[in-house]
């Protein structure tokens, strides 16, 4: 497999129907079960149990050493067992408990006094001293693999057998923010603009507004990122400009 593959054995339990190559930045589709080797082989955890299999980005966009050198030599459609030596990865695994809270917050006593309601409604009532919340560059699915990371960092893996159902590779999903460089976010800009542009054509108007919203969350981002009037930040601006002019008037026309 690659430099640690002396820790790892590898029994094929059913074998694939096809081989795609797994390169960095491809999105893989599997189901897994972990178990811990003791005499009961006791499952820490199984991705059916939840409904869905597990989707991880390989690469530079979001590593999981364990995950990413067990899954890039199956083939699609192969079921497999790994039993993984104690000594790698050293503190890695997927059982326990781990906690995100974002870095931003309100104060519930200022919230309180901008919502004009009774002082203790909040820090009283709901025994809140402040709220977080999230900025435009964290979403869900971030926030989901931070918490995941932490967890793999923090216990010990024994084995897996895992099933790998599906590789995309980068040019065919469509990636998402947290996935993208800048250069990446304003290249997509032009044609994000002129899907929505065909969708609105076509009588979808919400999926037209939904790419209008992307490009111009992307052009925040990047605009953040400039001092305000400075050419970059005017290039910017002018991209931004006609754009939000078209969001603006489809909303308005949805909602007349």
């Amino acid at each position: 497999m690659d430099s640690n593959s002396s820790l790892i054995q590898k029994h094929i339990l059913h074998a694939g129907k096809e081989y795609k190559e797994i390169k960095d930045g491809s999105k893989v589709h599997f189901h897994f079960v972990t178990q811990l080797c003791d005499s009961d082989n006791t499952i820490l955890d199984d991705s059916r149990k939840l409904g869905k299999p597990m989707q991880l980005v390989l690469g530079k966009k979001f590593k999981l050493e364990v995950w990413e050198t067990l899954v890039k030599h199956m083939s699609i459609g192969e079921i497999s067992k790994f039993v993984c030596d104690k000594s790698w990865p050293e503190n890695v695994g997927i059982l326990g408990i781990e906690f995100y809270f974002p870095s931003q917050y309100v104060d519930q006593t200022e919230l309180e006094k901008h919502d004009q309601v009774s002082a203790g409604k909040y820090t009283i009532g709901l025994g809140q001293a402040k709220m977080g919340f999230c900025s435009d560059l964290e979403d869900i699915n971030s926030i989901c693999l931070t918490v995941v990371s932490n967890l793999m960092k923090r216990y010990e893996l024994d084995y897996a057998q895992i099933e790998l159902l599906q590789v995309e590779s980068p040019e065919e999903y469509e990636q998402e923010s947290w996935q993208l460089t800048e250069a990446e976010k304003l290249a997509s800009i032009p044609k994000l603009k002129e899907d929505g542009n065909t969708l609105y054509k076509a009588g979808n108007i919400q999926g037209a507004l939904d790419k209008y919203s992307t490009a111009l969350g992307y052009l925040e981002q990047l605009m953040l990122k400039e001092k305000p009037n400075d050419e970059d930040w005017k290039k910017l601006n002018d991209l931004k400009i006609p754009i939000q002019a078209i969001d603006v008037l489809k909303k308005f026309l949805v909602c007349s």
